[in-house]
């Protein structure tokens, strides 16, 4: 079945026998700011984009790409290399246009480490000359000539057709390290095993040829040529990656080795951008194609968990399929675990997947997937395997110490240091929303927002006045401890109020006037504050004179 499906693949996306190569840098154009720069040792990748944008429409269904539509905008990107010994540089991208713009790619040998718009292009790569809307796949070598770098140009025509491209990688050729990486990991041409090595390229050249990437991995297995549970390593206890703040092009299987022990289809990598992350914080971003782009953690340990959780940020493009999270005990049979709603609102979301089937187990792989074929700008982020307890969770619930919003746990845990150095409990709810501005709903304490009017009978303990409450309940602890009935409202108003504030909202202002003089005359009603049995002018005397405006 296996072999079955990689002879698919091998159609879909020929694995010729060429001179070895492997990935230097890629990008989808998916931030707005313009294609990211690199800076990885010796590997250089630097954009002037000489006025091209970033443009959320596209002929090709990819997402964003740089669109340029005038003869001034000549976009010109450098790849450096330095001393590694690379011989040429594989160029790949997706681009269309409506009409000809008469673009030309052209390039120049350079010894430059830094990016000039003006650097010299006199060689021509290629002409883009597919029209009508058409997404087409260019592909080209530049031969370095023993040079350490290339300054290559979209050299837009004299015209102002717009053209995109998009899903640029730039490969390197020649300067790959062989067999450095283990059989069981994706990376460069061959493995440490030569045995392995053998088994697998006998049946696939393109394995010891070109790459050793996830299908090869597969083949171990498939062939009999040897095991991949873990290389025999112990597997991993803690599971903890933000994909750091520097973005280096490639997959993330040879980005995060020790996390991610094989990538599938065409492999996921670093983005920017995308809602869960910004130009300093990178993200796993998923490629689009079948199969899947997905990639494989490593084997984890499960035995010594109690309430074990997977918590992660992602997002997605709304009204596309994917992405989602899948496990297996065996490395053959997956089972989904979570896969994001068809209805997501965009953003960013942060989901906190209980993973309790699981406890007990000794070998676990998780596989973040695209869940679709088709583009869906779907990244994963800040993914960690944590206890429930260790999750970060709302002030107004309990869990592990402090609290979500960071203002509030401090002001909290100023007052209770039990809040951040043991467990966020009831009483520190509560303290949050009296001292702290929680306003935990129906939380039936002395000063909480919702806990009803001191002058109005409801049937839970407490009122929202802090300080009324606590005046009431001294001396009737049957309104905190059960209800705060009618008995109570007599005792608050007799208790916290002074009499001329007639309308019990804390000062003696218009509204008691209006009061008193609405009564003018009659008996028994409210407004007789000297209780005299009529209301007259000692009513508005004392009124006027505890005046408070």
């Amino acid at each position: 079945m296996l072999l079955a499906l990689l002879g698919a693949v091998v159609v879909a996306h020929p694995r010729a026998a060429v001179a070895q190569s492997c990935a230097l840098y890629s990008t989808d154009f998916a931030s707005f700011a313009g294609p990211p720069d690199l800076a990885d040792g010796d590997f250089r990748v630097q954009w002037c984009t000489d006025g091209a944008t970033v443009t959320s429409s596209s002929f090709c269904d990819t997402g964003n790409a740089l669109k340029f539509d005038a003869s001034g905008e000549d976009p010109i990107v450098l790849i450096a290399v330095g001393a590694a010994g690379c011989t040429a540089i594989e160029v790949r991208f997706t681009y269309a246009q409506f009409a000809a713009s008469q673009t030309v790619l052209r390039y120049g040998a350079t010894t430059a480490t830094t990016v000039n718009c003006a650097a010299p292009t006199p060689l021509t790569l290629g002409a883009l000359t597919a029209t009508g809307g058409a997404c087409t796949t260019f592909t080209a070598v530049i031969p370095l000539g023993g040079a350490p770098g290339v300054c290559l140009r979209f050299d837009h025509g004299v015209n102002s057709n717009a053209i995109t491209i998009d899903d640029l990688e730039f490969r390197r050729i020649g300067c790959c390290t062989t067999g450095a990486h283990p059989c069981c990991e994706a990376g460069a041409a061959g493995c440490a095993d030569a045995a392995v090595a053998t088994c697998v390229c006998a049946i696939d050249p393109f394995c010891c040829q070109t790459e050793w990437d996830a299908q090869c991995v597969a083949a171990i297995i498939e062939l009999g040529c040897g095991t991949c549970a873990g290389d025999g390593a112990a597997c991993l206890d803690v599971l903890s990656v933000d994909f750091g703040t520097i973005y280096s092009g490639g997959s993330i299987c040879t980005k995060f080795p020790e996390v991610f022990e094989s990538c599938e289809g065409t492999p996921p990598f670093l983005t920017s951008s995308l809602g869960c992350t910004g130009a300093g914080d990178m993200a796993l971003r998923f490629s689009s194609g079948f199969p899947y782009s997905a990639a494989t953690t490593r084997c984890l340990n499960f035995a010594g968990r109690i309430a074990p959780a997977l918590a992660f940020t992602y997002s997605k493009q709304t009204g596309t399929l994917g992405p989602r999270v899948e496990y297996s005990l065996d490395g053959v049979t997956w089972l989904v675990g979570w896969t994001a709603p068809f209805s997501f609102e965009g953003g960013c979301a942060n989901v906190e997947l209980n993973l309790a089937p699981l406890v007990g187990e000794p070998s676990v792989r998780l596989r973040f997937s695209s869940g679709s074929s088709v583009y869906n700008a779907a990244t994963f982020d800040d993914i960690a395997l944590l206890e429930i307890n260790d999750l970060p969770h709302a002030c107004c619930a309990t869990g592990g110490p402090s609290c979500e919003d960071a203002a509030t746990s401090a002001c909290t845990c100023a007052l209770d240091p039990y809040c951040c150095e043991t467990a966020w409990d009831e009483v520190c709810m509560a303290i949050a929303t009296v001292s702290c501005h929680a306003s935990c709903p129906g939380l039936p304490v002395c000063g909480s927002p919702t806990a009803g009017a001191c002058i109005e009978a409801h049937p839970l303990p407490a009122c929202a006045d802090a300080e009324c409450c606590s005046a009431v309940c001294a001396i009737d602890s049957f309104c905190c401890d059960s209800a705060w009935d009618a008995t109570c409202v007599k005792e608050a108003d007799a208790t916290c109020f002074v009499p001329e504030d007639l309308d019990r909202d804390g000062r003696v202002a218009a509204v008691d006037l209006a009061i008193v003089l609405d009564a003018w005359g009659l008996t028994g009603v409210r407004g007789d504050i000297d209780g005299d049995g009529v209301v007259g002018a000692r009513d508005l005397a004392a009124v006027l004179a505890a005046w408070t405006g």
